[in-house]
């Protein structure tokens, strides 16, 4: 089972839980339409964030990052000393791994006298921008897990207006059942909005130490690949 079913399942047994009494369960759709407004973003939320889960998991692989095939045709290059053909084969594969290795080749086909630091630099600085970028990706995840109690609490604060504002006008006339109404929309929203914080926040740690072991696994390849081409130029001098 995917995260994408676990996080549906878990959202949708929670909140159940929550609107079920001892003799009588209320259905999933009675309590988003319970929850009011808040509800529905909530909703909206878990979606992005299922649709996000998804395109992690799609996206972020190593295969992606570092394709096979470019890998052997980077280490063929670099053992034959040939900087011509790393730098087209750089820029005909569009990959995290091709950008950085690409950018330490071109920098030697303009510069073939360039010392190893200043080499270094740049596969480090090209090497932070595609971590960046990855990093960012799954920032949504934690933005989500930010927000989502922050809407759950607002639905809170709004129930409970709902539940006293008719104490403050007239109280005698208050019926209980309209006062149980904001308390449930309150409780409700909540709920609501803690389980789609926390699954999220548990799937963004999960994508964050995978990005960390993609990042080093990356960082392993190009630096084989970037060692045998200054080995190679330092034995041709």
């Amino acid at each position: 089972m995917n995260y994408k079913s676990c996080s549906i399942l878990f959202f949708i047994a929670i909140l159940n839980s929550f609107a079920g009494g001892s003799s009588k369960t209320v259905p999933f759709t009675q309590v988003i339409k319970d929850g009011g407004w808040p509800m529905g973003v909530l909703g909206l939320l878990s979606i992005f964030a299922t649709f996000l889960v998804v395109y992690f998991l799609m996206t972020l692989r190593e295969s992606l990052l570092m394709p096979e095939q470019f890998q052997t045709e980077a280490e063929e290059a670099a053992n034959a000393n040939d900087i011509n053909e790393l730098t087209n084969l750089c820029r005909r594969y569009s990959s995290a791994g091709s950008r950085i290795i690409g950018s330490a080749a071109q920098l030697i086909k303009i510069r073939p006298d360039t010392d190893y630091h200043v080499i270094r630099n740049v596969i480090e600085d090209e090497g932070h921008r595609q971590a960046s970028a990855l990093w960012q990706r799954i920032q949504y995840l934690m933005d989500i897990a930010i927000i989502s109690p922050m809407v759950g609490l607002l639905g809170t604060v709004l129930g409970m207006i709902q539940a006293f504002v008719g104490l403050q006008t007239d109280f005698g006339s208050v019926k209980p059942i309209a006062l149980a109404s904001g308390v449930s929309k309150a409780l409700v929203t909540t709920a609501g909005g803690l389980i789609v914080g926390i699954i999220c926040m548990l799937l963004y740690s999960y994508f964050r130490g995978h990005v960390s072991r993609l990042i080093a696994s990356l960082e392993e390849q190009c630096n084989t690949i970037i060692y045998q081409i200054i080995f190679n130029r330092t034995n041709s001098e």
